[in-house]
């Protein structure tokens, strides 16, 4: 494995940290161990083992020849708190329904977390702060679930967290990471991306001081006009930040391996959502929206003993789609409750929709169809077959014939087959967000979705 720039090396860390957890277990027919991470706001089409030109995942490209890699994987929203609820309930948004700030996740459904605790997993997870907080439900099931604002804080409470695994059990690790994220927009210094050096100049010399002194927070609020090397600079910062994270994750990955915490594990790299970089609106915010560019994520699926590497999947999967696969590779029951199916199972059918939703729009995708829906029916569809870049939208302004003629039919069958599935008890209101997180959350370009004034 390649070492490149800063790399803090966790063997100095969690040395000793949890004793002969990484032993095997001494019961072959032990479920395996599970290691979910999510790297916040990464683009499918910015990693390396997906086609991107830019050295920007080395480590991760050498992971997914180990791997099952998907390369058709849709987040459930743009927006991290949807699709992390998605990620670790396996429920639709319209399912779960937190997707607003005020609402949590009704106690008497299950994550993940608690799925496993409940089979004897310890379970340990580490998040960015914000919406991935307790009172959302996240923590439900972790015996270990801390708060860290960087990766290298992450490093810093694995540590603790790790001490609690048992030697001989499987334990479920959880790792949130945001370094891939804009960081704060306010005031001068910002420069949208910041990635540590020297990942900050890695694919631009002097990518900061191109950018440095602009009115950020304008610029992803509103219509902005930056010249193409602004453009490229702030391109250049957000994959400055990717390097920096895949860095990170060669550190762990060798340390893991080295104490035999991959021997019997099954590992799910993936993302919540992508990214715009103003590739078809005028500003920056908004994560890709519905686009492909925000709803297409990577995932890698490593399974024990490299069983189906280098596998490559082009049917549409789904972050609803990891707990069954979980459930699945660990023996135990399935839950017929959840809309989703196991990763490593039959293709789903090229008719079959997967969603994507906050309140009052969203979309559904298939093998060759996109609808973007409001309330009131369908507003846009794409041809992901012609038109993969969604460079041509059937709408009432344009191509308005076949519009009329598709969106009906597409918009019903796909609202269908989502009516179809279980309804879970509803959300519950938790009330706002403190001042304090609702103003963190507003420097990072989350001004619409946390409440408050």
């Amino acid at each position: 494995m390649r070492r490149e720039g800063v790399v803090i090396v966790l063997a100095s860390v969690l040395a000793g940290a949890c004793g002969g957890c990484g032993s095997p277990s001494p019961d072959a027919d032990a479920p395996p161990s599970v290691i979910l991470i999510s790297l916040d706001t990464l683009r499918y089409d910015h990693c390396g083992f997906n086609g991107y030109e830019r050295d920007t995942t080395p480590f991760l490209d050498s992971f997914a020849e180990q791997c099952v890699v998907f390369d058709r994987a849709y987040t459930t929203m743009s927006w991290t708190l949807i699709a992390h609820m998605s990620m670790l309930t396996g429920l639709y948004p319209t399912q779960h329904g937190v997707m607003e700030a005020e609402l949590a996740l009704s106690p008497e459904f299950p994550t993940l977390a608690q799925r496993l605790e409940d089979e004897g997993y310890t379970n340990v997870g580490v998040h960015y702060p914000g919406w991935l907080d307790d009172r959302f439900g996240f923590g439900r099931g972790f015996g270990f679930y801390e708060s860290a604002p960087s990766a290298a804080e992450a490093e810093r409470k694995l540590k603790s967290g790790l001490k609690g695994i048992r030697p001989g059990w499987p334990y479920f690790m959880f790792i949130h990471l945001f370094d891939i994220h804009s960081g704060s927009l306010v005031g001068p210094m910002s420069t949208m991306y910041d990635p540590p050096a020297p990942y900050d100049e890695m694919f631009m010399e002097g990518a900061r001081d191109k950018v440095r002194g602009l009115d950020m927070q304008a610029w992803w609020d509103k219509p902005a006009a930056p010249t193409p090397e602004q453009l490229d600079a702030i391109v250049a910062l957000y994959d400055g930040g990717i390097r920096y994270t895949d860095s990170m994750l060669e550190a762990w990955f060798t340390d893991w391996e080295e104490r035999g915490l991959l021997d019997n594990t099954i590992v799910i790299i993936t993302s919540d959502h992508g990214e715009g970089l103003r590739q078809r609106l005028a500003r920056f915010g908004g994560h890709g929206d519905l686009n492909e560019e925000g709803l297409r994520i990577p995932m890698l699926v490593r399974l024990p003993g490299g069983e189906r590497s280098g596998e490559r999947i082009d049917s549409l999967v789904s972050l609803v789609d990891i707990v069954p696969t979980v459930l699945e590779f660990a023996g135990f029951e399935a839950d017929e409750r959840l809309p989703g199916q196991s990763l490593l199972g039959p293709a789903r059918p090229g008719d079959e929709w997967v969603y994507a939703a906050r309140s009052n729009i969203g979309a559904a995708v298939r093998a060759d169809r996109k609808v973007i829906y409001r309330e009131a029916g369908p507003a846009l569809v794409y041809d992901l077959i012609a038109d993969p870049g969604e460079l041509q939208p059937m709408g009432p302004g344009k191509e308005r014939e076949r519009f009329l003629a598709e969106a009906p039919g597409l918009f019903e069958d796909a609202r269908e087959q989502l009516e179809g599935y279980f309804s879970p008890p509803s959300a519950r209101n938790v009330g706002e967000l403190d001042e304090e997180t609702r103003n963190d959350l507003k420097a990072l370009g989350y001004g619409g979705e946390v409440g408050g004034d």
